[in-house]
């Protein structure tokens, strides 16, 4: 359970982190040159060596290692591999076995390496293994598994495996979409098709998000999704919940919750923009909400926040959050099973929601819900 609340905490606290990686450097074929502090010499050689087997695999790409820098990779290298589409899962098999020889190889320390997997012809979507051990098939059935769900949505996605690190065969994947697509194309796609992705998508479990499904790899794991102006612990959410993001970006511009695209041509991040946070399991406090971050209160966006805040009772159980460093308006589903904090911005915002006449008041109420935690 920590794993799970360490990386899916990470997930939910996509709209304020903002990750990059900075300084990087692609070595080519130069990994003997590399000068990487984090790693030791037996490390280094193990990297070295790993890239060059990586290198031999029939009908492999361009193959190159780029040093991370980001506090929430415990890897200090990622290895990048192009692969061909004709050959894309078996060739995925074998970079994960070669790449996993470093990791039950019997010198110390391991190395702590990542790995991406790009497919030839595609312009940005990504696949990435965050710590080297998963199983190959586990790997490869994860990368079908993103294949299926990038045909299915008719858009590239990102995917990305974090391995529990308890040699237990449990994972976090979560799918994000790359930086630079737009971020309106996307909810877009995932609404058109969302019959689609949804048959895709394995079963959870009901008391939680761990998924458990065969033809997606080992012993399952926890699933969430980084989309534009969307962060969801667990599976697929339901398609209302997508539709709302949509309706919410015809007044606030979407956050792009593309931390995960942790590529060399990652663009500049700004928090700035509407999240709206899901959790499938009901036991999760405060795992629902509409939350909108703006570095400037300015009179003019009054009527969108209003808006978005009309909108977000439309569907039941969810929060609501407009923050400025100027102002901040919050409303909660009531009844309250806490204390709650209230200013007279909270109950603006409400009594603006009452008068609209197109916003339903019976279910919340103005301020911050803090519950009682036993």
């Amino acid at each position: 359970m920590k794993f799970q609340r360490r990386v899916m905490g990470a997930l939910m606290a996509a709209a304020v982190l903002a990750p990059a990686l900075g300084g990087c450097t692609s070595f080519g074929d130069q990994e003997s040159d590399l000068a990487i502090a984090e790693l030791t010499p037996s490390q280094h050689e193990l990297l070295v060596e790993s890239v060059a087997s990586v290198r031999q695999i029939a009908g492999i790409g361009e193959v190159s290692a780029t040093a991370i820098a980001s506090e929430l990779w415990e890897s200090a290298v990622m290895v990048q591999v192009d692969v061909s589409e004709g050959f894309a899962s078996e060739q995925t098999r074998a970079i994960a076995a070669t790449m996993n020889r470093a990791s039950d190889n019997d010198r110390e320390p391991l190395l702590p390496a990542a790995f991406t997997i790009r497919v030839a012809g595609d312009a940005a979507g990504s696949f990435r293994v965050a710590t080297l051990g998963l199983d190959p098939d586990v790997v490869v059935n994860n990368f079908t598994y993103w294949q299926a769900i990038e045909e299915a949505a008719g858009t590239e996605l990102n995917m990305i495996l974090f391995p529990s690190g308890f040699d237990d065969g449990v994972y976090s994947r979560i799918v994000s979409a790359p930086g630079g697509v737009p971020s309106h194309e996307t909810i877009t796609q995932f609404i058109d098709n969302y019959d689609a992705i949804a048959a895709i998508v394995p079963l959870q479990a009901s008391d939680g998000n761990l998924f458990s499904n065969g033809s997606n790899g080992g012993n399952g794991g926890y699933e969430g999704w980084s989309l534009p102006g969307l962060s969801a612990n667990g599976p697929l959410p339901p398609k209302e919940v997508i539709e709302l993001v949509d309706e919410i970006s015809q007044f606030v511009p979407l956050q792009e919750n593309s931390w995960y695209d942790l590529g060399e041509d990652l663009p500049e991040y700004s928090p700035e923009g509407v999240t709206v946070r899901w959790t499938d399991d009901d036991t999760v406090v405060q795992g629902r909400d509409v939350s909108i971050f703006s570095g400037e209160y300015r009179e003019e966006d009054w009527p969108a926040i209003v808006a978005a805040a009309a909108g977000t009772t439309t569907l039941p159980g969810l929060d609501f959050r407009y923050f400025s460093f100027e102002r901040e308006f919050r409303f909660h589903v009531s009844p309250c099973d806490g204390s709650i904090e209230q200013t007279a911005d909270d109950q603006l915002l409400f009594d603006a929601l009452s008068a609209s006449g197109i916003a339903s008041v019976e279910d919340i109420a103005p301020g911050f819900c803090t519950p009682d935690y036993y």
